[in-house]
This record gives structure tokens, C-alpha cells and sequence, in this order.
């Protein structure tokens, strides 16, 4: 239990308190709606609940965070050609047919196009 008095500091920080209602708040809504439709209410919701309790600088952080993150992310998928979501599933693209293949595929089962670059 003493793991629990090491990370109890962390909890009390603001941005980590306005993340975790940013979380439930989206369990909570795709329990009802569709994923993408959860995402902006949960993330309109509890920006508005943060502001009208509390301040409104840390969800202006978190935001800085969040859209950091996404343009990182938009970053390497349209400048680099990089795709994390399917790297990290072990997966990639075949250029032909577009379906998803094994990341160390040669060829591609559904087209039989051979791959460049197999790792």
C-alpha cells in the first residue's frame, strides 16, 4: 500500500483531477451515444463543469495538451506518412488494395502485391 502514498500527490493536482473527470465523464456518455459523438460531449462537459467550479486555466492546459498531442499525431501520419494507431497494432498498409497486413508481411494475402519495405 505504500505505492498508493507515492501517487496520492499526483491526484491532487489540478490537470490530473480535470483528466480523470474528462474520463469518467466519457464513460459515462458511451454507455448511451456513439464513440466520436461521447468525445465531444463528455470533453464540452466537463470543460464547462471545470470552469463554472473551479478556474479556468486548467482546462486551457489540458486542452494545450490534448491538441498537442493530436497535431503530433497529424504530424506524422500526413508529413511523414506514419501511421502510430497501426504501428502499434503491428500493422500496416498495403498500397494497392489498402488493407491492413502483418508489419513484417512481403505480400499482401488479399492482392498478392509485393511490399517494399518489410521489417
Amino acid at each position: 500500500m505504500d505505492w498508493l502514498k507515492t501517487i496520492e500527490p499526483l491526484f491532487k493536482e489540478p490537470l490530473v483531477q480535470f483528466f480523470i473527470w474528462l474520463a469518467l465523464i466519457q464513460v459515462m456518455a458511451q454507455v448511451f451515444l456513439d464513440r466520436r459523438i461521447a468525445f465531444w460531449i463528455s470533453s464540452i462537459s466537463a470543460t464547462y463543469l471545470w470552469i463554472k467550479n473551479y478556474e479556468v486555466f486548467t482546462p486551457i492546459k489540458a486542452w494545450l495538451i490534448i491538441l498537442g498531442i493530436f497535431f503530433l499525431y497529424l504530424l506524422l501520419k500526413y508529413l511523414f506518412h506514419f501511421n502510430v494507431f497501426l504501428y502499434l497494432k503491428g500493422r500496416k498498409r498495403c498500397p494497392v488494395c489498402y488493407s491492413e497486413v502483418h508489419i513484417k508481411a512481403t505480400v499482401c494475402p488479399y492482392c498478392h502485391n509485393k511490399l517494399k519495405d518489410a521489417t
